[in-house]
């Protein structure tokens, strides 16, 4: 006989979070006023952390029981990908309206009411954590890192540590143990998306990115097409290669490495440090006989004369390579004449 595992109750403040990031509304049909309920996505009762709670109506919830038949079959992968995607659709109309109603001129508005009603429900009931979101959203960092501090004093899991202390942007604030933690939990169920948003989060840029890469080729390897372009999708709008550039301008500096420091800062558009770099680095940059370096020196010194006479330098190179091409063309045709007479 099979052991049924044991269900615990979702704890009342990790069930509030999950609710509030899904407005109360199924991830996946997402049809506003249907009863919900918080599912298991890996269906383990007693696995009560936030990676492995959604948010769906009983009509989903069943999809997520077929086994056959002719009813769809809602996997693990596909809940996930549909709470994450709804997360982001929630969190962006809520940034658009809470920014619509602060910036209102008219403080007797409807939406700056309903906005400041829910601000004063938030703190007497002392949903601290949820306050934080809000001043976020609007932009006011002083009352949201009041309201993190607040939630933090207070019971709470990694989870919500993290999440609150990389929003405030206090990622030295996280303790290596908590990491530590949450990333031996996430590798145990080999959960490389949630792992990469762990990585992202805690400012560990390689390995957020290895991971959103492992999360992709997996998708592509198992043919989820639809996996591999979402994943691929939330990579690129995570904007992970700047912080990778400017890993490799740190280490191109480091190494004394001109060229890569000059190439990082032109792919990140800093074009007054890379004016800095090319001045700084003026007599070894004219002693290259690099054209473009030197082109990139006079344009940061507006020596408009010399920067005239590199790029007519380099108009001529160009020229001559052109002009010396023909022949060759020439031989190659004469070449297939021959072979066609034959």
């Amino acid at each position: 006989m099979t052991k049924r595992k044991q269900k615990n109750a979702i704890p009342v403040d990790l069930a509030a979070r999950v609710l509030f990031k899904a407005d109360r509304t199924c991830c996946v049909c997402r049809t506003a006023g249907k009863p919900v309920q918080i599912h298991h996505i890996d269906e383990d009762p007693s696995h009560s952390i936030e990676r492995n709670l959604a948010v769906l109506c009983f009509d989903c919830h069943t999809d997520t029981q077929v086994r056959g038949g002719f009813h769809r079959k809602l996997d693990a992968d596909q809940v996930i990908l549909y709470r994450d995607d709804w997360s982001q659709v929630v969190a962006r109309r809520r940034a658009v309206v809470d920014a619509r109603a602060f910036s209102a001129a008219d403080g007797n508005s409807a939406e700056f009411k309903v906005l400041t009603t829910t601000l004063d429900i938030l703190r007497e009931h002392q949903q601290y954590w949820q306050l934080a979101v809000q001043y976020n959203e609007l932009g006011n960092s002083e009352l949201r890192d009041k309201y993190i501090e607040l939630a933090l004093q207070g019971e709470h899991d990694d989870d919500t540590l993290i999440f609150l202390r990389s929003m405030q942007g206090r990622q030295d604030l996280i303790p290596d143990e908590v990491i530590k933690r949450e990333v031996r939990r996430r590798k145990k169920y080999s959960d490389w998306s949630q792992l990469a948003g762990l990585y992202e989060k805690v400012g560990d840029y390689k390995n957020a990115v290895l991971n959103y890469c492992k999360t992709i080729t997996e998708s592509l390897a198992e043919g989820n097409a639809f996996s591999a372009a979402y994943y691929l999708k939330e990579l690129s709008e995570t904007e992970l290669h700047r912080p990778l550039f400017q890993a490799a301008y740190r280490e191109s500096t480091e190494a004394g490495d001109l060229w890569w420091q000059i190439r990082a800062l032109q792919e990140l558009g800093w074009t007054d440090e890379l004016a800095a770099v090319v001045v700084a680095h003026r007599t070894e940059i004219e002693e290259s006989g690099n054209s473009s370096l030197r082109e990139l020196l006079y344009e940061a010194t507006g020596d408009a004369e010399k920067l005239l006479e590199e790029r007519r330098k380099t108009a001529e190179g160009v020229r001559m390579e052109v002009s010396s091409s023909p022949p060759k063309q020439r031989r190659i045709k004469s070449a297939k004449k021959r072979k066609d007479k034959r």
